[in-house]
């Protein structure tokens, strides 16, 4: 076995300036994840409670809720555990960490569905539809996270800044997301939420893992005679990062072509925009071309388009912009603008056809 000192000459000149865990603490960690990564009460206390202090702060649009439910949340631990364990090719940590997770992750879906169904009709907040917004900045954001927590934890005097990295990790709330979005028929927000989720899973449990070897955490026979389930692993978790970059590849690529990379709008309140598509279907010759609210000046509020090709009967807009105030309150602001089209016209934008040669 070798000491600290044969482990740093053992290792690449390039990666000789990063320091050694020293055996004593890789046995230190070792008991902290197999204490911490564990699924026992504490765990699912913690898990349903974070999950509902997030659901909530979503629903509110409060961000200091949201940031409490990401300190107080225990899904890191398995996360850099599994990570460890798959470095040291301990099978039975890896096992402990994987279930501690996806039982966390059931409970979190289910306490997030609970508040879903007990909210009909949420307003999709600002912190709401964030969650859906992923793309692959959040792939680099979750991989740091992930390298920077194991490296907080494998150096004491660092503990103070692992919130900080819970933080920007953010594995909560898009699960909050997930339920609530999936209560209200979002499936397409409930979708994307999980997409962040699992990028956060795959990128933290890789970062860690990375920065474990770097830092001389090993199995005790070394690495070229690591188990072949942890090889395996390995291989999986690249292989799925690597499948997720396409398709967030691509996300952040729409995003940057429509000119932002977070949306700069949002739906209106489920209860408004029925109530707008109701008044709308009873008028014939009327269409919605969009309603939406706006989070940034000098559009902010809610906006309502309409085509028209018929005249619109008296107090039309007044009944839409008493109905969006009902909901957001008497100073909301709000615009209701119509598109009047001659008699007959189609509603839709016409085709362009490409010129030859």
């Amino acid at each position: 076995m070798m000491n600290p000192g044969e482990e740093a000459v053992a290792r690449s000149r390039f990666l000789q300036w990063l320091p050694v865990v020293e055996r004593e603490q890789r046995r230190n960690l070792h008991e902290y994840f197999e204490s911490s990564g564990t699924w026992n009460v504490d765990f699912v206390i913690m898990m349903g409670l974070s999950t509902a202090l997030a659901a909530f702060g979503l629903l509110n649009n409060s961000a200091a809720a949201v940031i409490g439910a990401m300190l107080v949340a225990p899904l890191m631990s398995p996360l850099l555990g599994a990570g460890f364990a798959l470095v040291q090719g301990n099978f039975r940590l890896f096992r402990s960490c994987i279930k501690a997770m996806s039982y966390g992750t059931v409970i979190a879906l289910l306490v997030s569905l609970i508040i879903g169904l007990i909210t009909p009709g949420y307003d999709p907040t600002a912190e709401i539809e964030a969650r859906g917004q992923v793309n692959l900045l959040d792939l680099g954001v979750a991989l740091a996270s992930g390298m920077a927590a194991a490296y907080a934890t494998a150096r004491p005097n660092l503990a103070a800044t692992l919130s900080g990295v819970a933080i920007a990790a953010a594995l909560v709330p898009p699960l909050a997301v997930v339920g609530i979005a999936a209560a209200s028929g979002e499936f397409a927000l409930s979708g994307y939420s999980a997409a962040l989720f699992l990028t956060n899973v795959v990128a933290i449990i890789l970062g860690a893992g990375l920065v474990f070897r770097l830092v001389g955490v090993q199995g005790a026979l070394g690495e070229s005679t690591a188990p072949l389930w942890a090889q395996r692993a390995r291989i999986g978790l690249i292989l799925a990062t690597v499948v997720l970059i396409i398709p967030l590849g691509n996300r952040l690529q729409t995003q940057l072509d429509q000119g932002q990379v977070r949306a700069a709008s949002y739906p209106l309140p489920t209860e408004v925009r029925d109530i707008i598509l109701e008044k709308v279907d009873s008028e014939p010759g009327i269409e919605v071309v969009a309603m939406a609210r706006y989070a940034t000046a000098p559009e902010a509020g809610a906006q309502v388009i309409l085509a028209a090709e018929v005249p619109v009967p008296h107090g039309f807009v007044d009944y839409i912009e008493g109905a969006i105030r009902s909901v957001s309150g008497p100073d909301a602001i709000v615009r209701v603008t119509i598109l009047q089209a001659a008699a007959g016209a189609a509603l839709e934008a016409p085709e362009i056809e490409e010129e030859e040669g």
